[in-house]
This record gives structure tokens, C-alpha cells and sequence, in this order.
């Protein structure tokens, strides 16, 4: 049986040389993919330092190892402290409550939710803004005034002064936008305004791991739709975009030559999309046990749907995973886009780090699309519609698409991707209906 991984970050000691010639041992834990230090203040001879044991060495003399000893508890309980801080708190840890746990400045999750007050909460924010000279006097005197009218009609609704952390809920959010719109009578686009200071200081409960993810997802960004919608008598088509055979060649073509390694990479996993219509999440997620080699199988979770795809690796997909399996890059992810040890319960993490990659890879197909003069964007998306577009003019079965696309539902393929259909098998959906009923 595997060792079960720990949730908590593991700290250690390490030394810090000085110019004195003396060195400071300080400690530090590694959370979402940073190092957060702080110094225990004990200095000692560099040479007295045991690098392996994380100690300091011992003495022939019986005091110097008596002080040696000392110094060794202080440090042990120096350490002990910290974990047993971190231990008890049940929030998402991040690298900004680890650093406020170790600079002294966190009390425990419990303490902070009951006596945090929402409304100073994001005065402060704001008021840092303006000092650190990111917002204007005029914006900053604004958004105080709309944080305080959340404040007057929390305490004319609920009959509390306080707004404190574990009374934020969707609910009051909802009344809030409910007393502004019927009470108030202001427009959506008012009570937007009103909300981005509130939405705002939400985001930075939840980024220090004073918001749990569920309370967090269920008030962040629900602003009132602003959208009037109004009967078009005009047909509108979706435009899909896709690259069609010739333009496919130009790409291999570009792909062949190309020399910068990394653009060459990304343009492997964009053909690999193309064979596989698989979204850029999951080709950034795929890992090598979702691949049957042997049955020339992929089978994963989705990470947009969370559906389970199973999909036939054609000859060209096959072709760019031995190349991969060739370099042995990672060997846990396919295309070493992440480290092998991520934590994909850090659901934050995950998504920042996705995000990042893929704003690289877009760059990169952007230029590749100026260099064959499309009339469009190439993004990683193209090759997924090329993928569905070309699955159905050679075989057009929506439904074994659909779940090669991953979609919940035929419906979804259907309403994209009809137009692709063969004529004989569209007609289908254009034939007239005639249930023979005489009036």
C-alpha cells in the first residue's frame, strides 16, 4: 500500500549565511509552488550546522554542547508551534495564510470568522489601494460610501453593527440586490456598481482561506443581468470555426519546419486535439495512465464536464504520444505541462496554473495563424471543431461525436455542428413532419 501523502506542507531548517561570518537558521514550508521563510533568530558558527539532521551538532565541550542542546529544543518547539497552528486550521492554506501564520499575525480560523468585520474588511482593501496609489481619491471616496450603504441595510434588515464573516451568505446578497432594485429602484447596472467593492473584498476572504469555496462560488460575480432581450426576426448563424484540409496542410507543413521547440510542442498538442477533440484542460491534464497503448484507448475525467470520455487513438495520435513516451519527460502527464506531484485538490492552483498555460500556447498558435494568413483567430478550440467537423463528413453519427466531444447531451453536438452533416443525413432534421390529422 502507498504512503499516504500528507495535506499539510512539511518545514525545515536550513542556514542562512551572514556577513558576519555567523549564519541565522531559519525555517521555511513550500504551499502552492512558493517557499515561505522565517528566521528563528539563533545564530551559530556555520560549522556547527548539520545540514542532514537539521540540527546543531554537539560539542566535546560540556557546555558548548549543553548550549548546542538548548538550542535544539528552542528550535524543535520553535517548529512544533507552527505545525500545531497549522493543523488546526481547516481553510484552503495558501501562501498568504501560511505567511501570516508565520509571521505571528493569524489567529485561529474560528477567532477570525466570528470578529472580522466584512465591512472594515473591505474598507481596508480599498484604502490600501489608494494608498499604494492604484485608485484615485474620488473612486476610493465612492466605493466607501457604497460599502457603507451594505452596512446600513445589514443593520436595518438583521438588527446587528456587525457583519461578520460566517454571516455571508447568497442569501443576503440576494436580499441586498432585491432591496436596492424594489426598494431603492435602481438599475442593474447601479446595483452592479454597488456590488464590485463587496464582490471584491469576497475574492480576498476566499484567497486567504477565511471563505470556504462553496460559500465563495455561491455569491462571487452573481451581478444582475443587464441584457434586455428583445424578439430578432433575423436568423443569426453561429459561426464555427475550423481548418479545412488545405488549410490543415498548411499547418503540418509550418509544423515541419518549425525550429523553436517549445512552439513545436504546442503544435503537437494542437494536432493531438485535432485527432482527438479533446479541449486544451484535458490535453494539459492527460496523463500516461489514461492512455491503452494496447487497446489504443484514451479514457479520462474531463475537466470542463467532468464527463467520462473514452476515445480510438487514430494513427497520428499514437504517432505523437510515442514521441512523447520517447522523450520521457514526466512521467505522470503526457504533454509535461505540470509537475508531476500537483495536488488537484487545490482546485485554485489547478485553475490559475491551467489558465497560465494555456494563455502561452494561444500565443504561440496566434502567430502560427498569421503565418497562414486564416482569416481568423487560431486558437486551441479551432482544432476541436476541426476534430468535430471532419468526424462528421467522414461518419455522421451525432452521438458517437457527442461523447468523443464529451458533450452532456446530444442536443449540445446537434445545435453546433448540424450544418456539417451530410445533405441525405440533414434532411432528417429539415423533413416534413405530417401526423395526417384532418380538421
Amino acid at each position: 500500500m502507498s504512503k499516504v501523502k500528507s495535506q499539510f506542507p512539511n518545514g525545515n531548517f536550513y542556514l542562512r549565511e551572514g556577513k558576519d561570518g555567523n549564519g541565522v537558521i531559519h525555517i521555511r514550508y513550500f504551499i502552492n509552488g512558493r517557499y515561505v521563510h522565517k528566521s528563528t533568530g539563533i545564530k551559530i558558527d556555520p560549522k556547527m550546522w548539520d545540514v542532514k539532521s537539521q540540527k546543531i551538532k554537539g560539542s566535546g565541550n560540556p557546555r558548548l554542547n549543553n548550549i548546542a542542546n538548548q538550542k535544539n529544543l528552542i528550535l524543535e518547539e520553535f517548529k512544533t508551534n507552527l505545525d500545531t497552528q497549522i493543523h488546526k486550521y481547516d481553510g484552503l492554506l495558501t501562501y498568504e495564510v501560511m505567511s501570516l501564520i508565520l509571521n505571528g499575525d493569524f489567529n485561529t480560523k474560528e477567532k477570525q470568522l466570528k470578529e472580522t468585520d466584512f465591512i472594515e474588511y473591505c474598507q481596508h482593501l480599498y484604502r490600501n489601494k489608494y494608498e499604494q496609489g492604484k485608485i484615485s481619491y474620488s473612486y476610493w471616496y465612492n466605493k466607501k460610501l457604497v460599502i457603507d450603504h451594505f452596512r446600513d441595510f445589514f443593520k436595518d434588515k438583521y438588527h446587528k453593527e456587525t457583519i461578520s464573516i460566517c454571516d455571508l451568505t447568497s442569501t443576503l446578497f440576494d436580499d441586498y440586490k432585491t432591496f436596492r432594485i424594489k426598494k431603492k429602484h435602481n438599475s442593474p447596472v447601479s446595483v452592479n456598481k454597488s456590488l464590485v467593492p463587496l464582490y471584491e473584498g469576497i475574492k480576498s476572504l476566499y484567497e486567504s482561506g477565511l471563505l470556504e469555496p462553496l460559500v465563495y462560488s455561491s455569491i462571487y460575480g452573481k451581478y444582475e443581468n443587464t441584457r434586455t432581450t428583445v424578439y430578432d426576426p433575423v436568423v443569426k448563424e453561429k459561426t464555427i470555426r475550423y481548418l479545412t484540409p488545405d488549410q490543415m496542410n498548411d499547418f503540418i507543413a509550418i509544423y515541419r519546419n518549425m525550429k523553436r521547440q517549445r512552439t513545436y510542442e504546442y503544435m503537437q498538442m494542437f494536432l493531438f486535439s485535432v485527432n482527438t477533440g479533446l479541449r486544451v484542460s484535458d490535453i494539459i491534464t492527460l496523463e500516461w495512465s489514461h492512455i491503452d497503448f494496447k487497446e489504443r484507448k484514451l479514457k479520462k475525467n474531463m475537466v470542463k464536464t467532468k464527463e467520462v470520455v473514452e476515445i480510438y487513438l487514430n494513427n497520428t495520435a499514437i504517432d505523437i504520444l510515442n514521441i512523447w513516451k520517447k522523450w520521457n519527460r514526466n512521467e505522470r502527464f503526457v504533454f509535461d505541462m505540470l509537475h508531476k506531484d500537483i495536488d488537484f485538490n487545490d482546485r485554485k492552483y489547478i485553475h490559475n496554473t491551467i489558465a497560465a498555460k494555456n494563455r502561452s500556447i494561444q500565443t504561440s498558435l496566434r502567430s502560427i495563424g498569421e503565418k497562414m494568413k486564416l482569416p481568423f483567430h487560431l486558437t486551441f478550440h479551432v482544432a476541436r471543431h476541426t476534430f468535430a467537423v471532419f468526424a462528421l463528413r467522414q461518419n455522421p453519427n451525432i452521438y458517437a461525436v457527442s461523447k468523443y466531444l464529451g458533450h452532456t447531451s446530444t442536443r449540445s453536438t446537434e445545435r453546433t455542428y448540424a450544418e456539417f452533416l451530410p445533405e441525405d443525413y440533414r434532411k432528417t432534421f429539415l423533413e416534413k413532419i405530417d401526423f395526417g390529422m384532418a380538421i
